[in-house]
């Protein structure tokens, strides 16, 4: 959701450029910075520069975005949406103030995604993201106060497990915007003893679902709900009142404190990460040296921004147009994260209106949305620093644009991704970035006429076409993606005894759980999101396995086929570029510079050689594989030992490959000589393939965190 207040002021006084290094260009909106906050100190909180940066797009280079560099391989990309803009038929309080809204359009069947959940998982992981954030529709989990909608809690719980076997982790919002009519007609957040009926609606579905569900959003952008909703009366309950404000405000921040409290004090609290998501809307003065803009800009940036993070900070919250703070049991320290939404700036007179029809002041050089606002995308690096002081993890939970034609989305990504990434250069802990929104959906007060989705959406129908947007946002996605992890699981082995005789090596339990797992431990870690596991004829022994974070595949053979034979088998499966590891070897290597490597050398198969094993079984000049032999007595030549690692492209396997079984390195490694690139990294792997290895092994593990 966004929020903007528009400004009725005509003319423009010009700012004064003033240059700095490379792209940027800054046009200061105060003639002396304020003094920077200190990060011990909490009443610091919020407290910005006010440098109202303009920088050259035309110039920008985004090299990074694209070629995979410019983010971390632990980061969150994600897609948001909320219930009651995609699931279609509910009823609540937005439902019933729908007629009463500025369009007048009713949500009705929305994008029907209650009815096309498997549908639109699949949309999410044809993007290739890892992380989805949706909302818990109250109205449906308890229509009735007390009566708890069976179905409605195992569609939820439904949804969780098709996000996870496809790879994908959840976040849940427990308020977006909407609450039943039963909760509204008492009250809502107007009346504190009301929370105690929200707590537990959270408290079931948290019950119900954080044993899978990592990620928690408590109260989705209060200060909008407050605003919109008792100042300028766009949301319901459409009414205007300062009084309401204050009151309301104040009871969100206790309903947070006390939902935080309640959850992290349950079965999997300490677990999960559960935090509040602010929406940071910028105000800028319109003329710089105007004191009367100023002084609007520092009334509104106060009370819609620092007073709620100088409320989470000290634990003492003054709610908007209020004169004295008061202390909230539990709100200080009451996020695991901070969830910043960014849409824009806004630029501040005396004489804003409080109507939101009439367009809102922009820079001659800004663009504008289809909402009307400016795209302004270096104010989210201002977001972040409005945020950082609260010493929490940040995680862009909402950023997108309102364009009907998808000509200015694919660059409000880059331009949004590229200050993301310059913050984390610089040290900020910005952990995700899930873009607003999935698909087309249904825009609170301006219904259908603005259109924010990765994906279009053809109401009348239903069908949902992935726009160019969608195609960029996932291009870049996939560049700081790991491709498919292909694990040989299936070998029963002969040097373990009676341990392997009729169970895989992969399956042995070292360290208290399966090799397998630590092998997909570590491959989750370095940023893989799905896996195939070839389990050879024993496939039946991998039924109900599962990986928190992973989806996983898996496929077997009726009879014995050897390591080319598995791999031929399954091509049918297989992603036209993936990572091959061995189902009884951990090698905890980096898996960014071995892809580096094979894609700088556009090679067919590039291989992990070690040079500090017992034994050698082939010869590389540093780059290429020269020879491979692991049969030849005569080793005077051999200078590395293939270590199980590999990237291989689809097409190698399909040109070499045949029916039957067959063994892959011995088959397609010798073929490959002079073609193969060579990763040389020294670091230790371990195969449990003998008594010896596996103590081994067990040792490793026991001694050292993955």
């Amino acid at each position: 959701m966004r929020i903007w207040c528009s400004g009725n002021i005509g003319g423009f006084q010009p700012l004064v450029a003033g240059s700095t290094p490379a792209i940027r260009t800054s046009y200061h909106v105060q003639s002396e910075r304020m003094p920077e906050p200190n990060p011990h100190d909490t009443a610091s909180v919020g407290t910005t520069v006010w440098t109202e940066e303009r920088r050259d797009w035309e110039t920008a280079d985004f090299t990074s975005l694209k070629d995979g560099s410019a983010f971390p391989k632990e980061f969150m990309w994600g897609v948001a949406t909320a219930s009651h803009q995609i699931e279609g038929g509910n009823i609540n309080n937005w439902s019933a103030f729908e007629p009463r809204s500025k369009s007048q359009q009713l949500s009705g069947e929305a994008c029907d995604h209650w009815n096309r959940r498997t549908e639109d998982v699949g949309l999410i992981k044809d993007l290739g993201v890892s992380h989805y954030r949706f909302s818990i529709e109250w109205s449906r989990v308890e229509p009735q106060q007390g009566k708890w909608n069976q179905d409605a809690l195992q569609w939820y719980s439904d949804l969780v497990d098709d996000l996870l076997v496809q790879g994908i982790q959840p976040m849940a919002t427990l308020h977006h915007f909407t609450q039943p009519l039963w909760w509204d007609e008492m009250g809502g957040f107007e009346r504190e003893e009301n929370i105690t009926h929200w707590v537990q609606f959270s408290t079931k579905m948290f019950e119900l679902l954080s044993d899978r569900v990592e990620w928690w959003c408590t109260i989705n952008e209060p200060a909008v709900y407050a605003s919109m909703g008792y100042v300028l009366g766009e949301f319901p309950p459409g009414v205007r009142s300062f009084k309401k404000t204050r009151l309301v405000s104040m009871n969100l921040m206790r309903a947070h404190a006390r939902c935080y409290r309640t959850l992290k004090a349950m079965e999997n609290g300490n677990r999960c990460q559960i935090g509040l998501v602010k929406n940071i809307n910028l105000f800028d003065p319109y003329r710089r040296w105007n004191p009367l803009h100023w002084m609007q800009t520092k009334l509104l940036d106060g009370m819609f921004n620092r007073c709620w993070l100088k409320g989470l900070a000290t634990g003492r919250f003054k709610p908007p147009s209020g004169l004295f703070s008061k202390r909230i049991d539990g709100l200080k320290g009451s996020s695991d994260f901070i969830g910043v939404n960014y849409y824009t700036h806004l630029l501040t007179t005396p004489f804003m209106p409080t109507k939101v029809e009439i367009d809102p002041l922009i820079r001659p050089w800004e663009q504008r949305t289809d909402f009307r606002y400016p795209m302004y995308a270096v104010g989210l690096r201002r977001a972040f620093d409005m945020v950082r002081n609260l010493n929490l993890p940040i995680i862009v939970t909402e950023n997108g644009v309102a364009d009907d034609d998808d000509d200015m989305r694919p660059e409000h990504i880059r331009r949004h991704l590229q200050i993301t990434a310059e913050a984390i250069a610089d040290g900020l802990d910005v952990r995700g970035f899930y873009h607003w929104s999935l698909m087309d959906n249904f825009e609170w007060a301006e219904g259908y006429d603005q259109r924010f989705g990765l994906y279009h959406v053809d109401f009348e129908t239903k069908e949902r076409t992935l726009k160019d947007s969608g195609k960029e946002y996932a291009a870049i996605v996939k560049a700081h993606s790991m491709p498919q992890l292909v694990v040989m699981a299936g070998g029963l082995g002969t040097r373990l005894g009676s341990m392997t005789e009729n169970v895989p090596k992969s399956l042995i339990e070292v360290n208290g759980k399966p090799i397998l797992s630590h092998i997909l431990d570590w491959a989750k870690r370095q940023g893989c999101m799905h896996a195939l596991v070839l389990t050879g004829h024993h496939g039946e022994q991998f039924d109900g396995m599962t990986h928190p974070g992973m989806g996983l595949t898996f496929h077997r053979e009726d009879e014995p086929l050897g390591t080319g034979g598995a791999l031929w088998n399954a091509r049918e499966l297989l992603e036209e570029r993936f990572i091959l590891v061995w189902g009884d070897d951990l090698h905890p290597i980096d898996y960014q510079p071995l892809m580096l490597q094979h894609s700088s050398q556009n090679a067919p198969l590039t291989m992990t050689v070690t040079e500090t094993h017992s034994s050698s079984n082939l010869e590389h000049d540093g780059n290429v594989l020269l020879a491979y032999d692991k049969r030849t007595k005569d080793t005077s030549k051999l200078n590395g030992y293939e270590a199980g690692t590999s990237v291989i492209e689809k097409s190698t396997l399909l040109k070499h490959g045949k029916d039957g079984k067959w063994s892959w390195e011995e088959t397609a490694y010798p073929a490959l000589a002079g073609q193969a690139a060579v990763h040389v990294d020294n670091t230790k792997f371990w195969d449990m393939g003998t008594p010896e290895g596996l103590a081994s092994l067990e040792k490793f593990l026991n001694e050292t965190t993955l």
